[in-house]
């Protein structure tokens, strides 16, 4: 039995309160399913219905719990830090870099979409898609890495400084509101 291609992370049902936490939830998510991606690439030996479990939960992860989460980013919190943040402080050029990266990260998911849904159908054909599919999550991994350690180191710290409570709680009710729809 192969570990840890389990489509669903730990905690995964939490309720985080804060805009803060609830985006941090979101990361250890993408680390998750990225992590995912590439343990599958490299998976030997693994029951096709494990196989199939493990691409459909990417699949879905990619095509829907991440667009929303970068949702919240653009268009929750990059454009109150650029009103909020000073001229000559991180926050706001960090606010635009993480929106940059999210052009960047969906060109590999783009990429990678098309082989998690050839393993949805023909978990057989692992062995065909292995090593494409181990560079693109590699490159993936990587991507997110830099992009969550910005977010992270500079642009939570920056929404902390920056922008009210009622901002805050404004941005938790939008992000609740993405996801009931």
């Amino acid at each position: 039995m192969l570990r840890g291609i389990s489509p669903a992370p730990r905690n995964a049902g939490a309720k985080a309160e804060s805009a803060i936490e609830m985006l941090l939830g979101c990361h250890e998510r993408i680390r998750h399913f990225s992590g995912v991606s590439t343990r599958l690439a490299k998976a030997e030996g693994v029951a096709a219905g494990e196989i199939v479990q493990a691409a459909e939960g990417l699949h879905r992860y990619f095509t829907i719990a991440l667009p929303l989460h970068e949702a919240d980013e653009n268009n929750s919190i990059q454009p109150r830090l650029r009103r909020a943040v000073p001229e000559g402080e991180l926050g706001g050029p960090a606010a635009d870099a993480m929106v940059e990266q999210h052009r960047s990260i969906d060109e590999i998911v783009e990429r990678l979409l098309p082989l998690w849904q050839i393993l949805r159908s023909k978990p057989e054909k692992l062995p065909e898609v292995s090593a494409e599919l181990r560079q693109l999550s590699t490159t993936l991994e990587q991507m997110f890495e830099l992009h969550l350690k910005l977010e992270e180191e500079t642009v939570f710290p920056a929404m902390e400084k920056y922008l009210s409570d009622g901002q805050l709680d404004e941005i938790v009710r939008e992000m609740r509101g993405r996801r009931s729809a």
